[in-house]
């Protein structure tokens, strides 16, 4: 059963109440995708949730037995026990509202049960889903997420480290604590820091990609601590997960986190770069036609504008032309002089 079923639960009554919002609800897709206990637990609960809706609790209900048979699943460690005393209702009225209370009694229950059952702190799980994000956590650290990423950690730092595990990419302003480092877990590796801004990409094409842009951060493998990468402001590491292989080089980048700061910026660059930028940021398909458009060089800054805004400006400005095809984009023309 999964350890952080306290959470999960929460986000179960909110789903039944009507309170979840879109994140609560991609969370609980995904929770339900990832194990077929948990997708019992969620029928267990809806069945109950139904049955109180519809006000369809019939007499013959067992609470007792109900409440064995979840425990059964839900593999407690220590005995728990739901007593009901029966009792006899005068009229249908009062008689039904003790069915619909019997049924909560067992919601409550099993929720309590559970919370006294996991004494570990419940895991969060921050998630992006269509746009840049941005969240604090616990210690103070702020995270901003890009698109598609998510950042689990828990609800409470309470050992001597920050642990953090994070797929996709994200910004980190983490918050100062000498006696607490910050450790980011991207599968294996291991990026720690004690309080800094630095941003991480681990989703580009089977490899990592962090940036420091203040502070020291260290990087390695858990298995090989010892052969720590000590970053400085400036630096770029990439990581080949497949190899293990670390290399060190200036950071060059000037929309490394153009998602966040919703800025691109491009000084004397050549087109090809330019399109690989605009496509990541926009999330468009824009190709070009001919190798001699491909070596125009751009020297602009775009701050929050429209796809279409920058496509315009590079019709003014390198003499090309814009052809938007549906699926792609296609930039032709005869290229610079």
């Amino acid at each position: 059963m999964d350890e952080n079923i306290t959470y999960y639960t929460d986000l179960i009554n909110k789903y039944f109440a009507g309170e979840a919002n879109s994140e609560d609800l991609l969370q609980v897709s995904v929770w339900l995708k990832s194990n077929e206990d948990n997708q019992k637990l969620f029928s267990e609960y809806q069945k109950t949730w139904e049955a109180i809706e519809k006000s369809k609790i019939d007499s013959s209900i067992d609470i007792d037995s109900e409440w064995d048979s979840l425990s059964k699943k839900l593999d407690f460690s220590e005995e728990k026990e739901v007593k009901v005393i029966p009792l006899k209702a005068k009229n249908k009225i009062p008689y039904l509202f003790l069915k619909i209370a019997a049924g909560i009694t067992l919601i409550i229950g099993i929720t309590f049960a559970i919370y006294h059952s996991f004494s570990r702190p419940s895991k969060q799980f921050f998630v992006a889903d269509q746009l840049a994000v941005e969240r604090k956590l616990p210690d103070g650290t702020v995270v901003s997420l890009n698109a598609g990423s998510t950042l689990e950690y828990p609800e409470e730092f309470e050992d001597n480290y920050r642990p953090v595990q994070l797929k996709g990419e994200a910004y980190f302003d983490v918050a100062h604590d000498p006696e607490k480092p910050f450790i980011i877990s991207v599968e294996d590796l291991r990026i720690e820091v004690l309080g800094t801004k630095f941003y991480v990409n681990a989703d580009t094409n089977g490899n990592v990609e962090v940036i420091l842009n203040s502070g020291k951060v260290a990087v390695y493998y858990k298995d090989k601590d010892s052969k720590k990468i000590i970053m400085n402001p400036g630096d770029k590491v990439e990581v080949s997960k497949k190899d293990k292989i670390f290399e060190k080089v200036q950071n060059e980048k000037e929309n490394y986190i153009s998602w966040k700061t919703k800025k691109l910026v491009f000084v004397d660059d050549p087109m090809f770069e330019v399109v690989d930028v605009l496509n990541k940021y926009y999330h468009s398909r824009i190709y070009i036609a001919n190798e001699k458009i491909a070596k125009c060089r751009l020297t602009a800054t775009f701050e929050n504008q429209s796809l279409e805004s920058v496509l315009n400006v590079l019709k003014a400005t390198l003499n090309v032309k814009v052809i938007d095809q549906g699926s792609s984009i296609e930039i032709s023309g005869q290229g610079c002089k």
